[in-house]
Formats: structure tokens, sequence, C-alpha cells
């Protein structure tokens, strides 16, 4: 992706959940302004129905007319929450495809991340949204420099978590959250497996959720086929004692796999996270726990 110049202008849409007025993005937006680009409202952005910002139709349109307008350089999300999913069938893939620009979200918006880079190879940011991550008007050190490096085209070495099975390797990186990866399971959407370097987690779970989550994963197509994969946080996800740990789910969902594994990494519903470039190529080197981006 090439990198965002000042006066880039940039869409700002809601492919998820409404944000109830513009107040609560206004810090978000001083930000984006901050950063010398040009913020555009989604036509729909302000929108509401039931728990969604609009109508799927409309919601939808604002994705596909960013993506067809050639001065915008990139998308980003105002919330997550949920959503989503119901548009994907309304994206323009052919569009995406030729006018390629990073969609820049969290948590559900990883959904038409992922869909935009099975049908139309777009890379995306993931791990940043604006009324989660600015609302009180202080955006993490974390989130904010691994951002800017993206937006700014640069290398990117990460440092984090631990070690769980030791081994290298590339590919590419799917960064998402593991319920949202699986409301994808059985639709044209579901990324290939082959050769990927997986990072996942999750929020407000109960513990044999995440278990039965991670065999419907080990259960999909071309699953042995992982290059590697990366443990999350998974915040607040806890069960009764018969559930077991987060450990034990994890323990019980490599069995019978060898690709190496990072445990604990920064990236997930916790206030300081990594932003990642989710279709990128990565290096995973697990007996160091890292992570590095060779190509966006």
């Amino acid at each position: 992706m090439p990198k965002l110049r000042a006066g880039d202008k940039v869409a700002i849409v809601a492919p998820s959940a409404k944000i109830g007025g513009k107040a609560e993005i206004e810090n978000a937006l001083n930000y984006i302004k901050e950063l010398g680009l040009e913020p555009v409202l989604g036509k729909h952005l302000l929108e509401q129905r039931r728990y969604m910002a609009g109508t799927d139709k409309d919601r939808a349109e604002d994705i596909n007319t960013a993506f067809a307008d050639q001065e915008i350089k990139a998308l980003f999300c105002v919330r997550a929450a949920a959503g989503a999913t119901r548009i994907l069938p309304l994206i323009d893939y052919e569009v995406a495809r030729k006018n390629p620009k990073p969609v820049i979200g969290f948590c559900d918006n990883a959904a038409l991340q992922v869909a935009l880079l099975k049908k139309a190879n777009i890379v995306s940011y993931n791990g940043f949204v604006f009324t989660y991550d600015c609302k009180n008007g202080n955006l993490d050190t974390k989130i904010r420099s691994s951002l800017e490096n993206l937006l700014q085209g640069k290398k990117i070495k990460i440092i984090s978590g631990a070690t769980k099975r030791k081994g290298k390797a590339k590919g590419e990186l799917i960064a998402v959250n593991l319920s949202v990866l699986l409301y994808l399971a059985g639709t044209p959407y579901f990324p290939d497996l082959r050769g990927k370097i997986l990072l996942i987690e999750d929020v407000h779970e109960r513990m044999h959720k995440i278990d039965l989550m991670l065999q419907q994963l080990k259960q999909q197509p071309h699953f042995a086929e992982l290059a590697g994969v990366i443990f999350g946080q998974f915040t607040d996800c806890s069960g009764d004692d018969e559930d077991g740990t987060l450990d034990d789910c994890i323990d019980d969902f490599l069995q019978g796999t060898d690709f190496p594994v990072i445990h604990n990494f920064d990236f997930g519903h916790t206030p300081s996270r990594y932003v990642l470039p989710l279709g990128s190529q990565v290096s995973l080197d697990a007996d160091n726990a890292s992570l590095e981006v060779l190509s966006y």
C-alpha cells in the first residue's frame, strides 16, 4: 500500500454498529486532522437501524462510494460491535480491486477486511477504531505509533507475547477476532488458510465457547496447512472450573499440529495494542516471540 500524505482525503464509514451522533467521533476526527488528512464523512454515517448504522444497503453504499472515489486514499471505520457480515454480499469487490486502499478498523470490522482480502486482495489495517480508541481524547501510544507507521508505509517488527511452540514461518497475516472469523465459516468470505499466519483474539466470551470455536476453526478447510498461529488477548473471557483455562483450550486446540505458536501477543480488546496489516506478508519467529512485516 502507498503511504498516505498530508492533504489526502479519507472516508469515514460505519460498516457495523451505529454511533449515536457526530459528537461521539469528534476526538477521532480531530486526530485524523492532526495527521494532515481530510476526513470525508459517509453519506449514511449517522443513520440508525436497530443496532446498526442504517440499512445494509446504506452501509454498503458508503463503502462502495469510498472505493470508487479516486481521491479517497483510505477508509476509517467509526465503530465495530456487530453488523459488518450483513453487508458483505453488497460490496462491489471488483471496484475495490481496481482501486485498492486500506480499511482501518477493529473487531467486527474485520469481517469486511477479511472479505476484501479474499475477494479483492485488499490489505487492511486492523486494530484501531474511532469510538473505542479515541473516546477519552487520549490515544494509546502503542496504537498511535503502530497505526502511523502503517499509514507512512514504514517497516514494522514487533516483539510481543511468549513462545508457545518454537519455530519460524513466513506467510500472509490474518489478524481477526475469533468470533468474527467463524461468522464467516461456510460463506464465500472465509479466508483460505493455506500458508497463512493466523492471529486471533476475543472478548466477553465464556471459556467453553472459546474452546468450541477453536475446535470449529480446526475443522475448517485447509486448517492443517496453516503456517503459524498467534494468540492475542482474550479479554474478560471466563468460565466455570469445569470449563478449564484458556491454556487448556489452546493446548487441546494444538494437539495434532506442528506449526510455530506465540501466545499473549499484544492484540485484542485491551486499551493498548498493535495495529496490524491484515493481508500483509510477515515473518513469524516464535523462538523469539517476534512478528516482522515484510511487505504490505
